[in-house]
């Protein structure tokens, strides 16, 4: 319709189209503002492959036992959370959210979000000292840190991958 409309205005004013440079910026503005081909994407084809590769895995990773992926992830992100290499130099610092991500993205291709969400460990104790159930100390204070910090990163990560509408196997 932009385009259209900057033709009809520079047909009013007795110009070509092909000479008026309000036609040439509307279909410059018309091809910026387009949506973006689900081919331009890198992400969706990489997380297709992902989700077709994980697929023989899914029944060894699923369940309630001690293999179950979210549990061993939860177990995972508990260690990510409470080692510190140096003061001030944690698993955060050192690694960023990628290795939160990749966990996310497993845990999501295999619908093991909201077991993972039930059952990780460091949700619990944040509960529990939301709760007052846990005495203040310095060490605490910041594992709690780290794990709000990881939460929040989880959440994002899950978010996105919604978003994106990532295909569950």
């Amino acid at each position: 319709p932009l385009v259209a409309a900057a033709t009809a205005v520079a047909a009013a004013w007795g110009q070509q189209a092909a000479d008026s440079d309000m036609v040439l910026m509307a279909e410059q503005l018309a091809g910026v503002c387009a949506p973006a081909r689900s081919s331009a994407s890198l992400l969706l084809p990489l997380l297709a492959r992902l989700s077709a590769e994980l697929a023989p895995l899914k029944a060894s990773w699923l369940g309630e036992g001690a293999t179950a992926l979210h549990r061993v992830w939860s177990a995972v992100q508990f260690l990510f959370c409470t080692a510190e290499h140096a003061p001030g130099l944690d698993n955060a610092a050192l690694f960023g959210d990628g290795v939160s991500l990749a966990g996310c993205l497993v845990l999501h291709m295999l619908g093991q979000r909201h077991a993972f969400d039930l059952h990780a460990f460091n949700a619990h104790v944040l509960a529990v000292h939301l709760a007052g159930g846990a005495p203040a100390d310095a060490t605490l204070d910041r594992y709690l840190t780290r794990v709000a910090l990881l939460k929040r990163a989880n959440e994002a990560a899950f978010a996105m991958l919604e978003a994106l509408g990532c295909e569950k196997r």
